[in-house]
């Protein structure tokens, strides 16, 4: 169980670890029996998301996670700051995926076919048939999407992607095919957008730089790096930022890193790839920062 291992190690020697953040395997409905050979394997549980945290994660101003589906998600909604805080909590929850790997035919949902309006929506979440209002697209690797709050959404089966979000745990559930868990009707009504969504969905070639999110004017900045052998590879000269090694090695400080994994970098620490590979590096909006 190489992410269990992973865990002791990290309390055994933490001065080795240095910033790197803790896999900690989740168990849900819709996860998987077994995951990819670079994340470990957990046998007994259904696993569907791999979050990494330092120990204190409420503390962090991001919170990086994988997501592995075997069944579709339940069509959810988060809310934004204002909504959020009416409900006593320190702000919204903005998220973004990049899709590391699917099946052929796997689909995500974001928001409606055709804008509906509440009592639109309570009849078909009554009748059992909210799954067809939702806009199912297809998609791929290599594709990047912006999640805002306020967005109904659901990743559908066989995906397995990477999500950078604003730290916060606040999920409203509009349906769940029947699962024994709680909705949420009234409170995700009460801040989503029943429309369709309209923002674009570029696809990400591994060996492109390219800036996702741009800090200061989004909830976070995100950019996916692409670098070879022997490289320096630029994080951030002026704040923490978050570091996802997608593919390949390298080293940080004396300390080895390598896909599948997450690090949080101080200012001015200094990265090399050791194999040809790509990454995500987020950073906090610096207006938003957690209280």
């Amino acid at each position: 169980m190489l992410i269990i291992a992973r865990y002791i190690n990290a309390i055994m020697h933490p001065a080795e670890l240095m910033h790197q953040l803790l896999p900690h395997p989740i168990a849900k409905p819709w996860g998987r029996d077994r995951l990819p050979d670079w994340l470990g394997d957990v046998r007994g549980e259904r696993i569907g998301e791999v979050i990494f945290t330092g120990g204190s994660s409420e503390q962090q101003d991001l919170l990086v996670k994988y997501i592995l589906t075997s069944e579709r998600l339940s069509i959810q909604v988060h809310p934004d700051d204002a909504t959020a805080r009416r409900e006593g909590h320190a702000h919204g929850k903005d998220e973004a995926w990049y899709i590391l790997d699917c099946k052929p035919g796997a689909t995500i949902g974001l928001g409606f076919r055709e804008a509906a309006t509440q009592d639109d929506v309570r009849a078909a979440i009554a009748a059992g048939m909210l799954e067809k209002m939702i806009d199912w697209r297809p998609v791929f690797p290599g594709e990047f999407y912006m999640v805002p709050a306020g967005t109904v959404h659901a990743i559908g089966a066989d995906i397995m992607l990477v999500e950078v979000q604003c730290n916060a745990d606040i999920t409203y559930r509009l349906y769940d095919y029947g699962r024994d868990r709680p909705l949420h009707v009234e409170q995700a009504l009460a801040c989503a957008r029943l429309e369709r969504y309209a923002l674009p969905v570029p696809h990400i070639a591994a060996d492109e730089e390219r800036e996702l999110l741009t800090a200061g004017h989004g909830p976070f900045g995100l950019r996916h790096v692409a670098f070879r052998a022997g490289e320096e590879i630029v994080a951030h000269d002026s704040c923490a930022a978050w570091f996802v090694p997608l593919e390949g090695t390298g080293s940080l400080s004396g300390a080895q890193w390598k896909n599948g994994e997450c690090w949080i970098l101080e200012a001015g620490d200094r990265l090399y790839a050791q194999s040809d590979g790509s990454a995500l590096i987020a950073v906090p909006n610096a207006n938003s920062k957690m209280p």
